[in-house]
């Protein structure tokens, strides 16, 4: 048996970091989701000064799908699957675009935030072929 030599790096554990966000983060929007369905309540406090006038069903459904394609798209990352590589820089980076949108509500959160998904999404970019090759894909 022969032992090959690895060529990855440690930005596969960042790699790793944003699937697994991802599926967590899909999980709460989906949860909130369901939650705003049963109760379109809860999302009424958290519209003031809304940008698009949209009702609280729509916006309920919109968490709900993105919820699910954010844990679909976490699997498939930590999988180490190429559309899911392409579909998770996409989301980092329409997510830092929206924390920068609204930094001035939650400034520390967003600049985290931002902070946390330009990292993934360089990681996904350029170390994302690492992830596949240690799975042999």
């Amino acid at each position: 048996m022969q032992v090959e030599e690895s060529r990855a790096t440690g930005w596969i554990a960042w790699v790793l970091f944003g699937g697994i966000i991802l599926v967590l983060l899909g999980t709460l929007h989906f949860c909130l989701g369901l939650i705003a369905l049963i109760s379109p309540e809860v999302l009424a406090g958290t519209r003031a000064d809304q940008l698009l006038p949209v009702s609280l069903t729509a916006l309920a459904w919109l968490h709900l799908v993105l919820g699910a394609v954010a844990v679909v798209t976490g699997v498939g990352l930590v999988r180490g699957l190429t559309w899911a590589r392409v579909l998770a820089i996409v989301i980092g980076c329409v997510a830092a675009l929206v924390n920068f949108a609204f930094h001035h509500v939650h400034p520390v959160w967003s600049v985290l935030a931002i902070a946390l998904a330009t990292v993934v999404v360089y990681s996904v970019a350029a170390h994302g072929r690492e992830l596949a090759d240690a799975y042999g894909s």
